[in-house]
């Protein structure tokens, strides 16, 4: 029994890894069908990117030629390089704002032999 695989990564994706990861959860280990359309009517930022993530990565498959049985095996949000920013606070303080990004990591798998 083999398993097959094809995967896409969206690097430097601008939302937090905290925000995508629970919509990653609930994909994780779903058949690719099912789990387009429940990306397709989530209505978070998230799901569009994991959406776009995850059609790549069947198109990927497609041209590997593993095409049968497609669910989705690994889905992981990795952390990218953070933005530093900041605004003048009050009494000459500088308060930090970190706009935090990620990788998003998307492997769609196909057991041969069930």
């Amino acid at each position: 029994m083999q398993s097959s695989y094809a995967r896409s990564v969206y690097k430097y994706a601008k939302i937090s890894p905290k925000k995508v990861m629970p919509v990653l959860n609930m994909v994780r280990g779903k058949k690719v069908v099912d789990a387009v359309n429940f990306l397709t009517f989530d209505p978070t930022k998230a799901s569009k990117m994991i959406l776009k993530t995850l059609n790549s990565a069947v198109a990927n498959a497609r041209q590997k030629n593993i095409v049968n049985d497609l669910y989705v095996g690994k889905a992981v949000a990795d952390t990218a390089p953070t933005a530093k920013r900041g605004r003048p606070g009050s009494r000459s303080h500088y308060s930090k704002i970190l706009k935090r990004s990620s990788h998003i990591t998307v492997v769609v798998n196909s057991k041969e032999g069930k």
